[in-house]
C-alpha cells in the first residue's frame, strides 16, 4: 500500500487486491476518505500489484510502480 496527496489536497492510495490479485488506486473525494471515493482497477491481468508505490508527477498525474508476480516483473503504470 502506497499513500500520496493529489494536486486537489486529497489523498491518493494504491494497493494489492489480494481477493482478485489485481492493482486498484483509490482516489479520495475529502481528506478522511469517508465517501465518494473512485477505486479504479489499474492491472488485472495475471497476479499483479504487490509492492505498489505511488506518487504524483508535476501534472498531477499518480504513477504507480508494483511488482508482476505472473511475469516476475517491475511494472510502472500511470
Amino acid at each position: 500500500t502506497s499513500l500520496a496527496i493529489g494536486n486537489d489536497s486529497f489523498p491518493i492510495i494504491s494497493y494489492y487486491d489480494v481477493t482478485n490479485g489485481d492493482l486498484k488506486v483509490a482516489h479520495c473525494t475529502n481528506t478522511a476518505c469517508s465517501s465518494n471515493t473512485t477505486v479504479s482497477a489499474i492491472d488485472t491481468v495475471g497476479n499483479v500489484g504487490q509492492f505498489s508505490s505511488l506518487a504524483v508527477g508535476p501534472d498531477g498525474i499518480a504513477i504507480v510502480s508494483y511488482y508482476d508476480v505472473t511475469n516476475g516483473d517491475i511494472k510502472v503504470a500511470r
